[in-house]
């Protein structure tokens, strides 16, 4: 009878083994396909099914996954809460240990949040995608070289424009946005020295309503060319310029697809590529709590396609432009 369960036990132990040993040799298991101890989570301002920015965001988390091998997590639909409410949420997550937590924009609601987080865990490192001076120790700023691509816009918009009359409708007039307000006529004037440009802020991400009404009365002041920089609330403004016979440029995303005889260009912001660079300076013990911008020069943000929407002859000069911006002999 001893003799028996003896057998049984060696049988299964025997099994168990030849288990564990094909585990450990089996592809699918092999250490790079365990997640690292670099654990990176986000905070988006609305669903990351909606508009532009919020999915670019979800997609950066996906790439910081792949690259750098990280656990990460996100909120969504910050844009919802409270100061106090989104706190909690970059609290939660630090007390998770996190490596980095990242507010992507909303910066009237997340930067206040991160900076009493900021104080509270030292050892946590904090981004937002803004213009901010961080606290130089865990807490910076990441964000584009939003001149450099609007003084490009300005130019393409004063090359297609009719009537010498564009307009910027962007959604909130944060220190982001008014930067690339700041520039468009910079652009546009280096084309056409005497065209008017119109700015206007609809102090929301999704008032679609408020949105058309504006660009409406644009319209019918006889601008021909709107920049857009509102998604969600922005995208149904495509529809309309289609349907009076003007033109758009998009922000964030190429666009051509709302609309594509209206859509000149997008703007292509690559978000992605931006929170990961943010990810890398963290990994690598490199995150100093400053304000970090990248732009032509590190290849994170673009033109989409013309699509024939421009002549070759204007095409060429946007690009000499570009080159001009970044060799230094345009000072944007």
């Amino acid at each position: 009878m001893f003799l028996r369960y003896f057998k049984l036990i060696f049988c299964f132990i025997l099994a168990l083994f030849l288990t564990v040993s094909c585990q450990v040799n089996s592809p699918e298991n092999t250490t790079n396909n365990v997640k690292s101890n670099f654990k990176v989570a986000i905070l988006l301002p609305e669903f990351m099914t909606e508009g532009s920015w919020s999915p670019s965001g979800y997609q950066g988390l996906k790439l910081i996954e792949k690259k750098l091998n990280a656990t990460v997590a996100y909120t969504e639909d910050i844009n919802h809460k409270s100061i106090e409410e989104i706190t909690n949420i970059f609290r939660d997550y630090a007390n998770q240990n996190y490596d980095l937590i990242i507010g992507h924009g909303s910066e009237d609601l997340t930067l206040p949040a991160a900076e009493i987080i900021a104080q509270e865990f030292p050892r946590i490192n904090f981004a937002i995608t803004a213009n901010c001076s961080g606290n130089n120790a865990n807490l910076g700023c990441i964000d584009f070289r939003r001149d450099e691509i609007s003084y490009l816009v300005g130019a393409v918009a004063a090359l297609k424009s009719q009537t010498g009359k564009i307009a910027f409708l962007g959604g909130f007039p944060y220190p982001t946005l008014t930067e690339e307000a700041n520039a468009l006529p910079k652009g546009a004037k280096s084309i056409q020295p005497n065209i008017e440009i119109k700015i206007e802020w609809l102090n929301s991400w999704t008032d679609s309503k408020k949105a058309l009404e504006i660009a409406q009365k644009q319209l019918d002041l006889g601008v021909d060319v709107v920049i857009l920089h509102g998604d969600p609330a922005t995208i149904p403004v495509h529809e309309l310029a289609q349907k009076n016979g003007v033109w758009t440029i998009a922000w964030n995303l190429d666009q051509n697809e709302l609309a594509p005889q209206t859509v000149i260009t997008s703007v292509i912001l690559k978000i992605p590529e931006l929170l990961l660079k943010a990810a890398i300076l963290v990994q690598e013990g490199n995150w100093q709590g400053q304000q970090y911008k990248f732009g032509f020069l590190e290849n994170v943000q673009e033109l989409a396609p013309f699509r024939n929407n421009l002549t070759p002859e204007a095409e060429s000069k946007i690009e000499k432009i570009k080159q001009d911006i970044l060799t230094g002999r345009i000072n944007v």
